[in-house]
């Protein structure tokens, strides 16, 4: 139990929640201990007092000392607090508690003053004091509260209320860090059991919900998922393309050698034609194993492709020449637009590889009295090449999917044999850190965009 994401989290609500009650209580027993406001009671009862006394000795005829020992001694049974008449000098003249452990009055001047003094026994007292006609001070002085102390002799007044208050927040608090806790954790244990059905082959998607984060995982999690079952589904068509494209050039094979085996080719001819066509089977069989082992090796990365600088005008040119037959023989115009000094980084053998594909598709798929051009110019990102032509054009549908292993659309290009020309083309690219696009419109032709980098 305290294993899992939702006890640990109730587990750290509760503990900051503790927390905080307790910084609340200290901080609320700092305030109590420091709070002024005791200490301006004591000091405000004081100077009414002296106040009271001082306007006693100054309605008096005369003021003598026997009147002002009075007045301290009124003054000390109503505070019940000590009382002093000091001379001018600062000498006790009388002392309301003379029996008490002496404190060190402070030096007096002015009319009035207040302070605080600490005894010999450590306790903190607050004085007020005023100077008599006379020249001598009346001084009254009393222990200051202890808060805490004072809070505890009447504890049955607060403690109780401010422990159902406690209690009642503590039980509010753990309801919503319960309520929290399942509000993180539901979205991560649903996505745990959507991973764990992933695994299985079964593709279940992760409702977006939670705090923003888990919303954000669960989308990213949703996208992986889309992406792991499309590649599952590529495998499996794959597979079967790859066995389907097999199958043929077997059943041949096979057929051939039967009639080879059984004698029903008996006939020097009919020997020639049937080594002859297993012969043409099994070389095509070996074109399409190569062909898959070269996009495998460019799937994974593991391709040997070669770092040199590549002169993309030469390169080009050649092609053209190449070309030059079929189109001609074609009825299509082939033309060429490609600076002098266009270089870039790569394997110039597996680009050729590219354009070649590509080259031949557009001838292919131009009618006589059409155009293929290559085009090529320099970009903010590198530069891209353009093979162009104004044949019948490729469907949206088909423009997606035409670079997918095995795709053969009605009027899309398959890129080779077996449908495979243009995925090699575009792994080829994408190994030299580019990218390839196509756009067509039917009827219009197509533009196949070979973009790569500096």
């Amino acid at each position: 139990m305290l294993h899992s994401l939702r006890a640990r989290l109730l587990l750290t609500y509760l503990a900051v929640i503790a927390v905080v009650l307790g910084v609340v209580a200290v901080a609320l027993a700092v305030l109590i201990v420091r709070n002024p406001a005791i200490y301006r009671r004591v000091y405000a009862r004081q100077a009414l007092a002296l106040q009271i006394a001082r306007r006693r000795l100054e309605a008096a005829p005369r003021e003598g000392p026997a009147l002002a020992w009075r007045e301290a001694d009124r003054i000390a049974e109503a505070l019940q607090a000590r009382t002093w008449v000091l001379s001018a000098q600062g000498k006790v003249l009388h002392d309301t508690d003379p029996a008490a452990p002496p404190l060190r009055l402070p030096a007096l001047s002015g009319r009035e003053q207040q302070g605080r003094l600490r005894a010999a026994d450590g306790s903190l007292w607050a004085y007020s004091a005023f100077r008599l006609r006379s020249g001598s001070w009346l001084v009254v002085a009393e222990p200051l509260p202890r808060p805490l102390a004072m809070l505890w002799r009447n504890r049955a007044d607060w403690l109780v209320p401010l422990a159902e208050a406690a209690a009642l927040a503590f039980l509010l608090a753990l309801v919503l860090a319960w309520w929290l806790s399942r509000w993180v954790a539901r979205p991560l244990h649903r996505m745990a059991e959507a991973a764990h059905a992933l695994a299985e082959g079964r593709y279940r998607p992760v409702p977006e919900e939670g705090p923003q984060e888990a919303r954000l995982l669960a989308r990213t999690f949703n996208a992986m998922a889309r992406r792991v079952e499309a590649s599952q589904r590529s495998q499996r068509e794959f597979v079967a393309n790859v066995s389907h494209e097999l199958k043929t050039p077997l059943t041949s094979i096979q057929g051939f050698a039967q009639a080879l085996v059984d004698g029903t080719a008996n006939d020097p001819e009919s020997v020639r034609t049937a080594a002859q066509v297993i012969a043409d089977e099994a070389a095509r069989m070996h074109r399409l194993v190569l062909t898959l082992l070269d996009l495998a090796r460019l799937d994974a990365g593991t391709a040997d492709l070669r770092r040199e600088t590549v002169a993309l005008r030469p390169l080009l040119e050649n092609l053209r020449l190449h070309f030059r037959p079929q189109a001609q023989a074609a009825g299509v115009r082939l033309t060429l637009d490609v600076p002098a000094d266009l270089t870039i980084t790569g394997d110039g053998d597996r680009l050729a590889q590219v354009f070649t594909n590509l080259l031949d598709n557009a001838l292919k798929h131009t009618p006589r009295g059409g155009e293929v051009g290559l085009q090529a110019h320099r970009t903010a990102e590198g530069v891209e090449v353009s093979v162009r032509d104004t044949g019948e054009g490729i469907p949206p549908e088909a423009q997606k999917r035409i670079f997918e292993r095995f795709y053969r659309g009605d009027k899309a290009r398959s890129g080779g044999s077996a449908g495979l020309g243009l995925a090699i083309a575009r792994e080829i690219v994408r190994a030299h850190g580019g990218d390839i696009v196509v756009r067509s419109t039917p009827g219009k032709g197509s533009v196949f965009v070979v973009k790569l980098p500096a």
